[in-house]
């Protein structure tokens, strides 16, 4: 970028060279004060193809860097568009998971009876059967489940609350 740069330099001194030639300001010798506006006209004439062209190669270089740099982001919107789906279809198969039948007959049992029923079943079917449950109904089922299987369905629960998106990397 740095090369591009300092040959856009060159070509912009070029042609303030040029401009300043056709100028009274330009220094030049006495003997070849009307010689030499002449060779640096010829010289800018000759060179300003030249130098457009060098200019738009630089310019269709950048925009090339510019594509490039925006199909990549591209392609890591694609992958977080993927990985957001893939996270939403996991939370929705998770609220699916415990059916309105299912969390009535829960609803309807004794804490402890839930509790151990609970115990016996996937932690990810009974965290999404308290997900559904009223709030102290699920507290007293697990106040009533050991500690170890009470702290998983509570991970799970927390892990399913979670509103934040995943992050890129899956």
């Amino acid at each position: 970028m740095t090369m591009h740069r300092n040959a856009a330099s060159l070509s912009r001194l070029a042609v303030a060279a040029c401009a300043l030639a056709g100028s009274a300001l330009f220094p030049v010798a006495a003997h070849t004060q009307t010689q030499a506006p002449a060779d640096v006209q010829n010289f800018c004439t000759n060179i300003v193809d030249e130098a457009r062209e060098r200019r738009y190669a630089i310019q269709r270089e950048e925009l090339e860097a510019l594509r490039a740099e925006i199909e990549a982001k591209i392609v890591e919107l694609e992958d977080k568009r993927a990985a957001f789906e893939q996270w939403a279809e996991k939370r929705e198969q998770f609220a699916e998971a415990a059916s309105e039948g299912l969390v009535a007959v829960y609803s309807n049992m004794r804490p402890d009876a839930a509790a151990e029923r609970m115990e016996q079943i996937p932690p990810q079917l009974s965290a999404a059967l308290l997900t559904k449950l009223k709030p102290r109904t699920s507290a007293a089922i697990l106040n009533e489940m050991s500690t170890e299987d009470a702290a998983l369905i509570t991970q799970i629960m927390a892990a399913v609350g979670d509103t934040d998106l995943p992050a890129g990397d899956g």
